[in-house]
């Protein structure tokens, strides 16, 4: 089980159950490592049957992401670097992984990947975040 977020009308594409169109990422952690299962649709395709490569770059994102989440950073994606290395096919149950490879001051580097049913490692990533403080999140402006 991770922790909740703080805003209950949260509507991330990656993870939040409120997103009509989002992937509705559910994430646990185990150890440092924090994991995703996620089966891709018909409708997350660009080939015929195989599941878009920008898609398989926000669920390595995303991952990355809840796994700062979890341990109390607030921190954006400052650069990804992404090497694909299997078809993903849709209906396939994926495992993404994430961890924490090092952190200076506030610049965190992670690290994901996305493995199919049969062990095969179909994509990796590299990322640099920098935290940032809650204050410098954009606030929506009240209406009149």
């Amino acid at each position: 089980m991770t922790r909740p977020l703080k805003d209950e009308n949260n509507i991330c594409f990656g993870c939040s159950p409120n997103n009509p169109i989002g992937l509705k990422m559910g994430f646990e952690m185990d150890g440092d490592v924090c994991r995703s299962r996620f089966t891709p649709a018909r409708e997350h395709q660009s080939w015929n049957d195989v599941v878009h490569g920008g898609l398989l770059a926000t669920m390595m994102d995303e991952a990355m992401g809840k796994w700062l989440w979890e341990h109390g950073l607030t921190a954006m994606t400052a650069e990804m670097t992404i090497r694909y290395s299997a078809v993903v096919p849709v209906e396939a149950t994926l495992t993404i992984e994430s961890y924490m490879v090092s952190q200076r001051r506030k610049l965190i580097e992670m690290a994901a990947s996305i493995t199919l049913p049969d062990g095969t490692v179909a994509a990796r990533a590299k990322a640099k975040f920098l935290e940032v403080t809650p204050a410098a999140m954009p606030r929506k402006e009240e209406e009149d």
